[in-house]
């Protein structure tokens, strides 16, 4: 018997289903139900499931066997509709409304979002190339360099170039109220430790200020408050600038410094090179790659700002709420990795599973609006991930590895489950930023010609 279906789409991709289910159905299902209750209840006269339709009713009621029969029939109509009316549920559907006699279900069922890009195929920007200066490989050599440096404690006063260890706390002192504010701000904790090892270097350590010459000097277990004030403007931190910070610090230990020497002896303690110039190419090379992964980043990201400017998005409230499960689950597991039961951390922070969906709502919100732009532009570029394409990415990444046996399991980990999904991303994102960069240069494929070659396939 076929469903008599009724639909209706509101504007934010919900549909309304109503599902008029024909009363012989009904009636049907319900002798169904009241011999499998027989089966259950004790009839005096009758064996299990054997009991006639009428004696059952007037055992059990009515009503009660009809909402019991409409229970079960809820989701196989439900399912039934969908195939019917070729409806596709973007999220899991609500069921609004019962109308029991005739039988009448009402359903909300949220539809997959809708994504409109604008003219972002005529944007156009200069694309620089990534470029790693000397001075950024010579900071890296650096960075080897003290990986390997030698700590000794010494029993003399602290020097610019120490290691030492502090104890105490400081506070970038608050700014006063503005017009019309009554309440003071609250002083911005900088250093709150009981122990922790810093370098007395002002290049580094609050440079421009003067925190180390403020240390410098002072001997194991002397105390020493003061203050310090930031430069305006202030580049590593703008928020200080002009402003004042206090700090009340313990020395607990001075250690002398030895660093070793930039040659090739260098190289071999880092246990990958031969030669000082090997050790600073590679440093170069994996410095460009980082500089080109930031890149990619931000180019992606600021094409999906410019989607967003010129596209329209249509999506149910229930896709807000699956990105806000997607978060909460990935926030306990991450718990759990800490160590936390979730229920602790809740009831610590005074929080209830609810209010914190509610403080996810508008983060979740932002990151699905970017998923969707991004999304489409995938789909209207019709950039496409083959299996070709994944095997260069890992023989680089496994290319780093000089045991074999490592190298063919990684291969396989990036073959299959989670180590797929991995690598399949990091592709699918590489040609993205390549279409990008290819539509601001103005030299992009033809899209027609994209979807001629696609219909070929």
């Amino acid at each position: 018997m076929t469903l008599t279906i009724q639909t209706a789409e509101d504007d934010k991709r919900q549909l309304t289903l109503t599902i008029e289910v024909d009363e012989e159905r009904v009636r049907q299902a319900m002798q169904l139900k009241a011999r499998e209750l027989s089966r259950e209840i004790k009839l005096p006269g009758f064996r299990p499931g054997r009991a006639p339709y009428d004696i059952v009713v007037r055992r059990v009621g009515e009503e009660t066997l009809r909402g019991e029969t409409i229970e079960d029939m809820v989701q196989p109509v439900f399912e039934e509709a969908l195939t019917q009316a070729d409806i596709d549920p973007y999220a899991q559907a609500m069921l609004e409304d019962i109308q029991v006699k005739p039988l009448v279900l009402t359903f909300t069922v949220p539809l997959t979002p809708t994504v409109t890009l604008g003219a972002y195929r005529e944007r156009r920007q200069e694309v620089e190339p990534v470029q790693v200066t000397d001075e950024a490989v010579q900071e890296a050599l650096e960075h080897v360099q003290a990986h390997h440096q030698v700590l000794e404690a010494v029993d003399r006063p602290a020097a610019e170039g120490d290691v030492v260890t502090l104890s105490g706390t400081g506070h970038l002192v608050a700014l006063p109220p503005a017009e019309g504010e009554t309440e003071p701000a609250e002083d911005q904790v900088l250093f709150d430790e009981e122990r922790l090892d810093v370098l007395l270097d002002p290049k580094t350590l609050f440079p421009e200020t003067a925190f180390v010459e403020n240390l410098a000097g002072l001997s194991v277990g002397d105390q020493k408050a003061f203050t310090i004030t930031f430069p305006d403007p202030y580049e590593p931190d703008p928020e200080h600038a002009g402003r004042q910070a206090r700090f009340d610090l313990t020395l607990l230990e001075v250690k002398k410094r030895e660093l070793p020497p930039l040659d090739d002896e260098l190289a071999k303690l880092d246990g990958r090179h031969e030669t000082l110039d090997e050790l600073r190419e590679a440093l170069r090379v994996e410095l460009t790659h980082e500089a080109e992964d930031t890149e990619k980043e931000r180019v992606i990201e600021e094409m999906v700002d410019h989607l967003l400017e010129g596209g329209q998005l249509v999506y149910p409230p229930a896709a807000v709420e699956l990105q806000i499960d997607d978060m909460i689950e990935d926030f306990k597991n991450r718990l759990t990795r800490s160590g936390w039961e979730v229920k602790d951390y809740l009831n610590l922070q005074g929080m209830t599973e609810e209010s914190l969906r509610e403080d996810f709502r508008e983060n979740a919100e932002r990151l699905l609006r970017r998923q969707l732009v991004l999304r489409q532009f995938i789909l209207d570029e019709r950039i496409r991930v083959e299996a070709a394409d994944l095997d260069p990415l890992i023989e680089e990444r496994v290319a780093r590895f000089d045991n074999e046996a490592l190298r063919d399991s990684l291969r396989n980990y990036y073959r299959s489950g989670q180590g797929l999904e991995q690598i399949s991303g990091a592709v699918l994102s590489n040609k993205v930023y390549e279409r990008i960069r290819a539509i601001l240069r103005g030299d992009a494929p033809d899209l027609a010609a994209l979807a001629a070659s696609d219909e070929e396939e």
